[in-house]
């Protein structure tokens, strides 16, 4: 009998996969968060909050920015079975919901928020990368040959 092996592909792993999918899923709320957000600023009601525009964009950013983190933890956690390690390769994306969140409460201009932003993410990236470890047949997408 011919024993069947397990052909691992090098470039696809997990951890893409699931910083795509949150990467869409944040997307999708930033965008429902812009709609949501305007719609109270433009009700005219006089209970309704006062928000300035800057409030509703870094509000907006700041629910896309949690629903990402939100999503790649509960993916990597249900593709590596370990909480731990899913925490890993999350945690590093934190600060991004911080930055976002304090922008959405204090004015601080776009341009500063935006390079902020981008060092962050390259910095999560490679902290979430990093997080992986050394590959294992669980981590990645496997196919069998015959």
């Amino acid at each position: 009998m011919k024993k069947r092996r397990e052909r691992l592909d090098p470039g696809m792993d997990l951890t893409t996969f699931a910083l795509l999918v949150g990467s869409l899923g944040g997307l999708g709320i930033v965008s429902y968060g812009e709609s949501l957000l305007g719609d109270i600023q433009g009700t005219g009601d006089p209970h309704a909050p006062g928000l300035a525009d800057w409030q509703v964009h870094m509000g907006a950013a700041c629910m896309g920015a949690t629903a990402f983190v939100i999503i790649l933890f509960l993916l990597e956690l249900l593709g590596r079975q370990s909480r731990m390690l899913a925490w890993q390769s999350s945690w590093p994306w934190l600060p991004l919901v911080g930055l976002t969140a304090l922008a959405s409460f204090i004015r601080i201009p776009v341009s500063a928020v935006i390079v902020m932003a981008a060092l962050d993410v390259f910095w999560a990236y490679s902290r979430t990368r990093g997080a992986r470890g050394t590959p294992n047949s669980k981590d990645k997408i496997t196919g069998s040959t015959k």
